[in-house]
């Protein structure tokens, strides 16, 4: 009987051994080198590589757009005097440059799969598939010698550019107007979100207008008064190579001394049949002549070409156009099919010696409750997060402080980021690196992938069966993972092997944590995302990048 349960015991644990060995939740693909910034419904990823890095600066996204986004760089920098100066005019391809190649109307971006640059047209986000998308294209400023304004534009099916303009012409030239997401009504209808200059209070020919276009360059300097001109949420409903443009009729707080700014950031289909758009509107609290940014929504009636009244996202910590608000701004920037609706909100105080965007979701079907904020102070106070999309079964994607840092950045430096996957009807989140390695046959973590290792950085897109878009920095080997050197970053798209990835089983996380080290990624700040490892690699080519993967 002892031998027969000996041989058993062997037979378990060689049962147990073989079980041990185990694949990853998420699959890699590398799509391309560079920033990836978004994900068609079929699973193209679309990436950017950038010849200036600004994000770093502003302690921002290193692909955000700053024309028109205002609570992207209106606040100064809020990092040392010593690290500013180096994401200024210290070193070359950062703030200085993005600003200087904007007065001097120069391209700053390239594109691949389209033909040329800025002027030609740059996708900003895809549809369906990847030959339906919307972007803006750069062309000379409808006021005489000043720098590049930007028109939006829609592809639909690999067709012609559809121009995209507001109702504020100049010249006869639009005055400035871009696209953000693109979804399909029916047939060959399709409805376009986004912003469009109105000249209701502010014009070109403002003192505000003239320091955005043709301003100085200083770290400090004018371009706190981009755009310039009133813009406001545009819906644009584009069918047969026609665009029809309506607006919201007012704003948050309509005030007409100061430029107002709003943008529609997405809209979706709800389940009743209903569409909603959100994104921000303009308060009456001000800041270089503008007005501060508030997360709001609109329910649209398609059928009628109008948009309802503009409703704010209720905030537990207030509205940036309250006196006493610790918010800068906040803004809405997804919403699916169910209700929920992702978004970020910036503070202008200090909160655990930092200034963090910080995450919240909200739920349409209760409009009086106050958002979630699911990741606030998470590892520690004032801990950065920010979501980027949110796909039909809740699940939102983004990017966090990485789990290990803590050093300050207001008055020191950025910090370094890693990818998150959230849950938004129960907040239960898990970091990405966490589910990128798989087991061995010895039960052993294994992370490489592609013969390389990754650090999951940015979250940006996630389709409707959990294929995630994201930006990575690949290394090597093991030794410069963990030391952060030789870094390279990727555009990738990652594919879970499971349908279920709502609730993603605990024996499928393999802790993944960066080794302990407070410098950044490669040097890098990781909270705007840019480093001085980017002197190296900002004198690569640049392109933008289309791919299927």
């Amino acid at each position: 009987m002892k031998k027969q349960l000996s041989i058993l015991a062997v037979l378990v644990g060689a049962s147990l051994n073989a079980q041990a060995a185990q694949s990853p939740f998420f699959t890699i693909t590398e799509v391309g080198q560079g920033y990836a910034t978004g994900i068609s419904a079929d699973n193209s990823v679309l990436a950017v590589k950038l010849k200036n890095d600004a994000g770093s600066f502003f302690s921002s996204a290193p692909f955000s757009d700053f024309l028109v986004d205002r609570f992207r760089f209106e606040q100064d920098c809020i990092l040392s005097g010593d690290v500013c100066d180096a994401f200024w005019e210290d070193n070359a391809n950062f703030g200085y440059q993005w600003r200087r190649d904007f007065l001097d109307a120069s391209s700053q971006r390239d594109n691949l799969g389209l033909s040329g640059s800025e002027t030609d047209g740059l996708a900003v986000a895809m549809g369906p598939d990847n030959g339906t998308y919307v972007g803006y294209k750069a062309s000379k400023n409808a006021v005489n010698g000043l720098a590049n304004s930007r028109t939006g534009f829609a592809v639909i099916n690999n067709g012609n550019q559809v121009a995209l303009e507001g109702s504020y012409l100049v010249n006869g030239t639009n005055v400035l107007s871009s696209a953000t997401s693109v979804a399909q009504i029916s047939g060959s209808q399709y409805l376009v979100t986004g912003t469009a200059a109105t000249g209701k209070n502010r014009k070109v020919t403002t003192d505000e207008y003239k320091e955005c276009y043709s301003g100085d360059d200083d770290n400090f300097g004018d371009y706190r008064y981009c755009p310039g001109v009133d813009t406001q949420a545009a819906f644009w409903l584009v069918d047969n190579g026609a665009a029809t443009l309506f607006q919201p009729t007012n704003y948050y707080d309509d005030d007409t001394n100061m430029v107002q700014t709003a943008s529609a950031l997405q809209a979706a289909k709800l389940k009743d049949g209903s569409w909603v758009a959100v994104g921000y509107s303009a308060t009456d609290e001000e800041y270089a002549e503008h007005s501060q940014d508030l997360a709001a929504y609109w329910t649209l009636d398609l059928t009628g070409k109008t948009a309802g009244a503009t409703k704010a996202i209720p905030l537990s910590d207030g509205k940036p156009d309250d006196s006493d608000a610790s918010l800068r701004a906040s803004w809405a920037n997804g919403v699916n099919a169910n209700g929920y609706v992702i978004g970020n909100q910036r503070f202008g105080t200090n909160k655990g010696q930092n200034r963090p965007v910080e995450m919240f979701v909200f739920n349409l079907n209760s409009p009086t409750s106050n958002a979630a904020v699911p990741l606030k102070n998470s590892p520690i106070n004032g801990a950065n997060s920010e979501a980027a999309a949110i796909n039909d079964h809740n699940m939102v994607v983004g990017w966090r402080d990485s789990r290990h840092q803590t050093q300050p950045v207001s008055g020191g430096t950025n910090r370094m980021q890693e990818a998150f996957l959230l849950n938004a009807a129960n907040g239960n989140n898990w970091y990405l690196n966490d589910l990128i390695c798989g087991l061995n046959d010895a039960g052993s973590k294994s992370c490489s992938q592609n013969g390389a290792y990754y650090h999951i950085a940015y979250a940006s897109g996630i389709s409707a069966d959990g294929t995630v878009a994201a930006t990575a920095y690949r290394y090597a080997s093991e030794n410069d993972l963990n030391n952060r050197s030789n870094a390279t970053v990727v555009s990738v798209k990652l594919s879970p092997d499971s349908p279920n990835y709502e609730g993603i089983a605990a024996n499928r996380v393999v802790a993944n944590a960066p080794v302990v080290n407070q410098t950044g990624q490669d040097g890098d700040g990781g909270g705007g995302g840019g480093s001085l490892f980017w002197l190296t690699l900002l004198g690569l080519p640049f392109a933008w990048l289309r791919r299927r993967g």
